[in-house]
């Protein structure tokens, strides 16, 4: 007897495998390099559950975050960046200053006029070139910060 599986059956199964796959990236630990200078303030911060429609993911080093596939990440406690400098271009986001930074794949922010830190603490935000609109993160991320 040979079995006839119906066209809308094979549409399903496709359909819940790849669900299943999305959510299992969502679940994998993501390998972020920890922060340079850890610092205490980074602990304060209550960051959101989504970042550009992304869920959050599960990350390898204290002070850091990532959501999304491929993984948008945070890392709070970073050097200055070399980049920074008194006539660097920033870009305002919710009243927070951002230094961007193109890289090799992607985007970097760097908040450099954190509010509610008592000393500069700088935040590191990568987002891969997959992102049509690497500044929208901000947006998410900004309020935490404030």
């Amino acid at each position: 007897m040979i079995a006839h599986t119906s066209p809308r059956l094979v549409g399903l199964a496709t359909a819940a495998l790849a669900c299943a796959f999305a959510l299992s990236a969502c679940g994998r630990e993501v390998a972020v390099p920890a922060p340079d200078s850890p610092n205490p303030a980074c602990e304060a911060i209550s960051l959101p559950a989504t970042v550009n429609g992304a869920g959050l993911r599960p990350t390898s080093e204290p002070g850091t975050a990532a959501w999304g596939e491929p993984p948008i990440t945070w890392r709070c406690g970073v050097t200055r960046p070399a980049q920074l400098t008194a006539d660097s271009t920033l870009l305002e986001v919710d009243g927070l200053a951002w230094l961007p930074v193109v890289a090799q794949g992607g985007d970097v922010f760097y908040a450099v006029d954190w509010p509610s830190a008592a000393t500069p603490v700088y935040v590191e935000v990568a987002v891969p070139d997959a992102y049509a609109a690497p500044a929208d993160v901000l947006l998410d991320l900004a309020p935490s910060l404030k």
